[in-house]
């Protein structure tokens, strides 16, 4: 029976996220949740406490995990942000000493896969499909990339380099007008490139350490995944079902088996050499082979969504992490989900 600390509890699903750790049996005894908000409603774990801001200072983050882990002999922590996995695994050795089991990979791997361009040039060089891109720090480089990739008559998306949840994406679309805010809480939209341009200095923001890549509007999955010394032990593939494709949360998604994205993140974790979670959105192009969109060294925060299939994730991510052999899981039919708000007792 373990004791378990989950972050960012404040999170949209973090409810199943939990549900899906207590729905194992013999699994845990004890969760701790820990969260940056202390107001957060935090009635479905055993404790809950405050922690500081893993972007501001990961060593003081780190510090309070580690008090937190100690005060309640915590054996095994799951972080459920980025910048949080970050903080982690740069001082994964105080864990260590510790014995306290993350989900995390090296520091080398997990700031390779928060660098988007790093990222795409790692993964290209290691022989993987990840298309094309370009690299852009102004509105030069940018209109030269857009050209590259066929605009106007083609959808061009502009990243940058460090960002989640889709903040600061750019879909720049020469039929659109005006531009068109695709999320209420965070800079994120679509126009013809003379708009987005306009948008941006009206918004005092700049295209330094962005990128430019085709708009691919192909089936896109998010697939949660549970990997050991760089080996893929287990890979769900999540069809999303969205509205709006730069949702930041799930707004619905088709659970499947599919070999071509299985195969993918096979050759995605053996080559980042990851051990614990990760998280991969991958579109279908036009000529049906798969391409990496974004990727994450954490478990997806709409994990849970899996359990509907029959398949817990995130328990046979902590049975992996201490050494217990995991189940085999097969998906016999398409399994659809969709989020809805609910009713649940406090425990």
């Amino acid at each position: 029976m373990k004791r378990i600390l989950i972050t960012c509890i404040g999170g949209y699903f973090s409810y199943q996220v939990i549900a899906s750790i207590r729905k194992a049996k013999n699994l845990s005894k004890f969760i701790l949740g820990v969260d940056v908000n202390p107001n957060v409603n935090a009635f479905f774990v055993n404790k809950f406490e405050p922690v500081p801001r893993a972007d501001l200072s990961q060593l003081k983050y780190v510090k309070k995990i580690i008090y937190l882990s100690k005060k309640y002999k915590i054996d095994t922590v799951i972080p459920l942000s980025e910048n949080e996995t970050l903080a982690i695994a740069k001082y994964s050795n105080l864990f260590l000493k510790k014995k306290i089991k993350t989900s995390v990979s090296s520091f080398n791997v997990v700031n390779l896969m928060t660098d988007k361009l790093k990222m795409l040039e790692f993964l290209n060089n290691s022989k993987i499909d990840v298309g094309k891109w370009k690299k852009i720090d102004n509105f030069n480089d940018a209109l030269n990339a857009l050209h590259f990739f066929g605009y106007p008559s083609k959808k061009v998306v502009i990243k940058p380099r460090y960002s989640s949840g889709s903040r600061g994406v750019l879909i720049v679309n020469h039929k659109k007008n005006s531009f068109t805010n695709l999320l209420a809480d965070r800079f994120c939209g679509e126009g013809s490139w003379e708009v987005i341009k306009e948008e941006l200095k009206n918004s005092n923001k700049s295209l330094d350490n962005c990128f430019a890549m085709p708009f691919h509007d192909g089936d896109t999955y998010d697939v949660d995944c549970v990997a050991k010394e760089g080996k893929l032990i287990l890979a769900i593939p999540r069809l999303r079902v969205y509205e709006n494709p730069l949702s930041p949360t799930n707004q619905g998604c088709i659970i499947s088996s599919n070999k071509i994205i299985y195969n993918y993140c096979k050759k995605l974790v053996q080559a980042f050499k990851i051990h614990g979670a990760c998280d991969f959105d991958i579109v279908l192009r036009k000529d049906q082979n798969p391409q990496l969109l974004d990727s994450s060294c954490r478990l997806s925060g709409s994990v849970g969504a899996s359990l509907n299939a029959g398949i817990n994730v995130t328990a046979e991510l902590i049975k992996m992490l201490h050494g217990k052999k995991i189940n085999k899981f097969k998906i016999s039919k398409n399994v659809k989900v969709f989020p809805i708000p609910l009713f649940v007792k406090s425990l």
